[in-house]
């Protein structure tokens, strides 16, 4: 996803109270639950947004990448996290007090536009989530409906594409609701009839309409 928030014009109004540091992997930034006291901006590397369920499982409602506001929602409402925020890579994130954050947005038109597109995008986001999980037939068409998600999130004009695919296949089972075996062994079909080509952490898409036919898209 491309950046989405342009953290310099910030710094012209909060300076003094905009703090930043670096979390590494596996550091919790906020907990479901916690009250929103401050927005998190996540100034380079990745961070996942997650859930557990009674029974201990967890799931995955976006990776987010450099650029984005994390726990936006909760931030406008006023409202706690409705899940909880861990960097996955070292992470540098800004952090500015919720009432100098919503100050700045009432000077800066500008700002207000990028924070409705950050909120539009995520919206549009967990209702094709939603589709994907509820109306997917099978782990295959997940799957698939995934990777297309992550190609047209990106620059990638080209029927045939590569990615970066360095999730896990136990974090990419968290996202649609599977387990790291059976990703493995869809991961494994996929390769089998062509439709992707796994060389280490790079994965080929030979063909994204064969791809979204794949997918019912």
């Amino acid at each position: 996803m491309p950046r989405i928030f342009d953290t310099s014009a910030l710094q012209t109004f909060v300076t003094c109270k905009r703090t930043s540091r670096v979390y590494q992997q596996g550091s919790i930034l906020f907990n479901e639950g916690d009250a929103p006291e401050g927005l998190h901006i996540l100034d380079s590397g990745r961070a996942k947004m997650f859930g557990s369920n009674t029974r201990g499982k967890t799931f995955i409602t976006k990776i987010a990448n450099a650029g984005e506001l994390l726990g936006l929602n909760a931030i406008i409402l006023g409202k706690p996290y409705v899940f909880s925020t861990e960097a996955i890579e070292p992470s540098r994130v800004s952090y500015v007090l919720r009432e100098d954050f919503l100050n700045f947005l009432k000077k800066s038109p500008d700002a207000s536009r990028q924070v409705i597109e950050q909120l539009s995008v995520n919206y549009y986001d967990s209702q094709r989530d939603l589709r994907t999980l509820n109306l997917s037939s099978s782990i295959r068409e997940k799957l698939a409906r995934l990777l297309v998600s992550w190609v047209e999130s990106g620059d990638h004009p080209n029927d045939h594409v590569w990615l970066n695919m360095d999730l896990t296949h136990e974090q990419i089972g968290q996202m649609i609701g599977a387990s790291r075996e059976t990703v493995s062994r869809t991961m494994s079909a996929l390769s089998g009839i062509g439709v992707i080509v796994v060389k280490g952490h790079v994965l080929e898409i030979p063909s994204m309409t064969r791809l979204r036919e794949l997918a019912k898209m």
